[in-house]
């Protein structure tokens, strides 16, 4: 007669299959695992059962050590980036002394308040000091450009090969009226800047807009079609924007007067190439995209 369920003991052979009957006890059998594969109506033996619980810790062990491997494999990395930058760094020349003051000037669009687009302009000093970058704003105004600033200086310095913690760096912008923005000046500001270190002019009808990022690239900026105009109006040769931005968004302005005294505005979206807009509309600017700094001191620099 065979033995109840309840004596039952794993053996090193099991031959016998166990199922489940709601109500039994099974005083060797404690693992969850096992009791909801029993639960569903699963035939199991006690050795396919060990065979699983095995294999599922080896699941586990290779899994914390991928995690660790992963973890050792990005420290290293990050060792080896900081050191290549830290070479790149030490490797920069500092600020000679003996040049003493140099300096150099460019327009810059931006858009006043009430949307129209205006040319500033630009002017960089970059004399010894303490490795300060220095922002003024005539008429003063509330521009978020300190960062763009920086940034500038830090990308001027690494495309120069010039380390500029020896020197201080004075950005001074004169605008006609209030304007808005601030960040869009940042390709220039470096541009202006790269200028100021090798000791070389930046041509006067060439105007560039856009964002300056710490990777080099220039980034989007609003109101291109505003400072399109403005470059146009101000005799400008070539207009550089930002990658993607020469094909902008517009909205035009569409009135219905279903009855007498009501009016009801929209606005629809219009896309707009700007290269052929200018060439219709007989604008003499050209518009043409950069990408990169790089890109805009090749065009913009009197080498």
């Amino acid at each position: 007669m065979p033995a109840p369920v309840s004596e039952f003991t794993p053996s090193a052979e099991p031959k016998a299959e166990i199922n489940f009957i709601f109500g039994e006890k099974f005083n060797e059998v404690d693992e969850l695992g096992w009791l909801i594969s029993v639960a569903i109506g699963a035939r199991r033996t006690p050795k396919a059962w060990h065979r699983r619980r095995a294999f599922r810790r080896g699941a586990r062990r290779v899994v914390l050590l991928t995690a660790l491997l992963a973890f050792l494999a990005g420290a290293s990395f990050g060792a080896i980036v900081s050191k290549v930058v830290s070479e790149r760094w030490s490797a920069a020349q500092p600020w000679p002394a003996e040049i003493g003051l140099r300096r150099a000037s460019t327009k810059i669009v931006a858009v006043r308040s009430d949307g129209i687009g205006v040319l500033c302009d630009l002017d960089v000093e970059i004399k010894p000091g303490r490795g300060r970058v220095l922002v003024s704003i005539e008429p003063k105004m509330e521009l978020d450009i300190q960062y763009s600033a920086e940034t500038a200086a830090k990308v001027a310095s690494e495309l120069t090969g010039i380390d500029l913690s020896g020197a201080d760096v004075v950005f001074t912008i004169v605008a006609p009226a209030e304007i808005m923005g601030g960040p869009s000046a940042g390709a220039a500001l470096t541009v202006v800047t790269v200028a100021a270190i090798e000791g070389v002019g930046v041509r006067g009808d060439v105007v560039i807009t856009g964002t300056i990022r710490e990777d080099h690239k220039v980034g989007e900026v609003g109101g291109i079609f505003e400072k399109a105009r403005a470059v146009d109006e101000a005799g400008a040769a070539l207009f550089l924007v930002p990658e993607g931005q020469s094909v902008i968004t517009m909205y035009r302005q569409v009135v219905y007067e279903p009855v007498p005294g009501f009016r009801w505005v929209r606005y629809d979206p219009v896309i707009v190439d700007l290269k052929e807009y200018a060439e219709n509309a007989g604008w003499s600017v050209r518009i043409q995209e950069v990408s990169t700094v790089e890109d805009a001191v090749d065009l913009m620099l009197q080498r």
